[in-house]
């Protein structure tokens, strides 16, 4: 804003300048009989054009590329990393910006008005599908399959993990991350409570396991430790299990499936970590990374937790007196042999339509996501597991965490990485989600039975998109 209203100041002067200038050139006058000479008289002339030079915008030399991001741990990345960039491509200038939490909304309205849009940015997994209603010809993003597929690019990433960021068989960004997520847990704790906790393989292993650990301490008849920790306000713990079941809220044509036999028998399971095995307690404070349950952590009364890769960099740096306390094994099985992860949470990088060089903003693109060295760095700062797979045989993700007892978190990440399940996007996702999140809660709390919370959401939802459809056309 502060560059913008300079730019601003000094055109206005210039407007003044020329205005003079124009003014003064129709003034008859005679050289000669100026009071003070010939002499004073070119150098006034001389002076006033100089003005023009002197108070205009100094023009960088190259092409500018304007590079939006929201979350501040990126941003610190990129300042770093953006005058490497900018050395090797000496024709290009990047101006990075960080809006945080109101990017998102800047951007939907500098797509929607055609005007104003960064060359390059990046989007939150939950905000995307806010960018893709419409005709699918319409959405401001440019579809980089062409580009991803003619330079290999496809064989070289998981390829699961475009899933999110694509619509309709186009792809609008590249993915940030893989976000694999394990099953993290006090080894002390289920050891004292005589279970081994590197035997369980199956969901039902872990509920015999969970009883065990599930204790009253001090027997006053309330619960002092759970086997595990689960949000049960919003849907990110139950959507993890449902992933990693194949199901999801939409499938690959964009149909609404929550209200599939999987969704139903996944919240069912769900429903019976708190209220039929009692293994489980909601999760303290608003989500995962509230202080209260960063607290409860400590006074041991949470045992274990469904954590994405970049938790657990979390947890490092808001509770890094447990360091040494956990450690971390793949997700139980819904079947021996399943999947034993799934994946949460998400962030990609795209080019608009409005950019002018998208050539230029490609190898920023590739800089930013597929730069081997600079990915090594975002796992040695966040714990991100990238979706490139050369840079896995880097000796970083083999070496010992200390925070996990000296396990080798990265490997075990790497390990699970192939398997991630895909995660299919919908322009409706954000109102699916803020409906999901009731359901869910209702079938906890018993208000309503899972079918019942997962029939009535699907059709809310289908008729949301009924409606559009009907006013707009088919989107």
């Amino acid at each position: 804003m502060v560059k913008f209203e300079k730019v601003k100041s000094n055109l206005t002067m210039l407007k003044s300048i020329r205005l003079t200038l124009e003014a003064f050139m129709r003034i008859p006058y005679d050289i000669e009989g100026f009071p003070l000479g010939k002499g004073p008289m070119v150098m006034l002339v001389l002076f006033l054009i100089s003005c023009l030079f002197i108070f205009a915008p100094a023009k960088e030399k190259g092409e500018n590329l304007e590079f939006w991001i929201f979350a501040n741990t990126h941003y610190e990345e990129y300042q770093a990393r953006v005058p490497i960039f900018e050395v090797l491509h000496p024709e290009i200038n990047i101006q990075l910006i960080n809006y945080g939490g109101t990017m998102h909304d800047k951007l939907l309205t500098a797509l929607l008005s055609d005007f104003g849009a960064p060359d390059v940015v990046e989007v939150e997994i939950t905000s995307i599908g806010r960018f893709l209603k419409g005709d699918i010809d319409e959405v401001g993003f440019v579809d980089l399959r062409p580009r991803l597929e003619s330079e290999g690019w496809m064989d070289k990433l998981v390829v699961s993990r475009f899933t999110p960021w694509s619509y309709r068989g186009k792809i609008f960004g590249i993915p940030h991350d893989l976000h694999p997520v394990v099953l993290l847990y006090r080894d002390d704790l289920f050891k004292a409570a005589g279970v081994e906790m590197t035997d369980i393989e199956t969901w039902d292993d872990f509920i015999a396991a969970g009883k065990k650990a599930t204790r009253d301490l001090d027997s006053d008849g309330k619960i002092d430790q759970y086997a595990i920790v689960l949000d049960n306000k919003t849907e990110s713990d139950y959507f993890n299990l449902l992933l990693q079941r194949g199901g999801g809220f939409f499938d690959a044509e964009g149909n609404v499936v929550i209200d599939s036999d999987i969704a139903i028998e996944t919240l069912a399971f769900f429903t019976s970590l708190f209220n039929e095995h009692k293994i489980a307690t909601p999760v303290y404070g608003t989500w995962h990374g509230d202080p209260s349950n960063f607290a409860a952590m400590q006074d041991g009364k949470i045992l274990s937790i469904l954590a994405p890769d970049w938790y657990v960099g979390i947890l490092k740096s808001q509770v890094p007196q447990m360091t040494g306390k956990w450690k971390a094994i793949g997700m139980p099985a819904w079947e021996v042999g399943d999947r034993r992860t799934t994946t949460r949470g998400g962030t990609m990088i795209g080019i608009t339509k409005q950019c002018k060089n998208p050539d230029l903003a490609w190898e920023l693109l590739k800089f930013a996501y597929f730069d081997k060295a600079g990915l090594i760095n975002r796992y040695e700062t966040t714990r991100i597991i990238p979706p490139l797979k050369a840079a896995w045989d880097a000796p970083i993700y083999k070496e010992p965490d200390a925070y996990l007892g000296g396990q080798p978190l990265g490997e075990l990440f790497i390990e699970l990485a192939p398997d991630l399940p895909p995660r299919y996007q919908n322009p409706y996702w954000s109102e699916a989600a803020d409906l999901l999140n009731d359901a869910i809660f209702n079938a906890v709390t018993e208000k309503q039975t899972p079918r019942q919370a997962l029939t009535e959401l699907a059709e809310r939802v289908r008729s949301i998109i009924a409606k559009d459809q009907e006013r707009w056309g088919k989107m």
